[in-house]
């Protein structure tokens, strides 16, 4: 009687464990895939291209002018002092060309968060939306490298995007 009660409570154990097993459903998206495919984003990534290349006229045109002096240095029979002087000048130029090609990037970056912030929101929502309709407790990004394998019946990157694109066309409307 004894070795039948062990056995029995062993096997409620071992029942109560799978169950608490099949409870933990995990899933993945392709995060990228979201992003690429949410409706508007062509229009956004054009008008920070057309950002950056206003910046790039600018910044190529300071290095031109950057070169021109460094040429003009080279070829022209210059005392010491006045080589020294538009040496400095140079130095000068290249470090002023530096910290704009930074303030530049810090530019371009906090444009492209402001722009795209509200799409990350929106995209997230979605996701938890999704992860709760089919009973996901955990969503993995699937570009993670941690992420070696991932079953096609866990990826809900096509069902995150369908409802995005209907969610998208529902505000747009109202």
């Amino acid at each position: 009687m004894r070795k039948f009660l062990i056995l029995l409570i062993l096997i409620i154990g071992v029942n109560l464990s799978f169950s608490a097993i099949k409870l933990v459903r995990i899933g993945v998206v392709d995060l990228d895939r979201v992003f690429a495919a949410y409706p508007g984003i062509a229009d956004i990534q054009k008008k920070l291209k057309d950002e950056r290349d206003k910046y790039e006229v600018e910044i190529n045109k300071k290095k031109e002018e950057i070169n021109i002096l460094e040429a003009n240095v080279t070829n022209q029979n210059l005392t010491e002092s006045e080589r020294a002087s538009r040496l400095a000048e140079i130095e000068f130029k290249k470090q002023r060309l530096s910290e704009y090609v930074n303030e530049v990037n810090n530019n371009l970056i906090s444009l492209k968060d402001e722009m795209t912030k509200s799409i990350y929101q929106k995209i997230n929502i979605v996701i938890q939306r999704v992860g709760m309709e089919k009973g996901f407790s955990v969503i993995f990004k699937r570009s993670s490298d941690a992420i070696l394998f991932v079953d096609k019946e866990v990826d809900i990157t096509a069902d995150v995007i369908t409802r995005l694109r209907k969610e998208v066309e529902i505000d747009r409307r109202n």
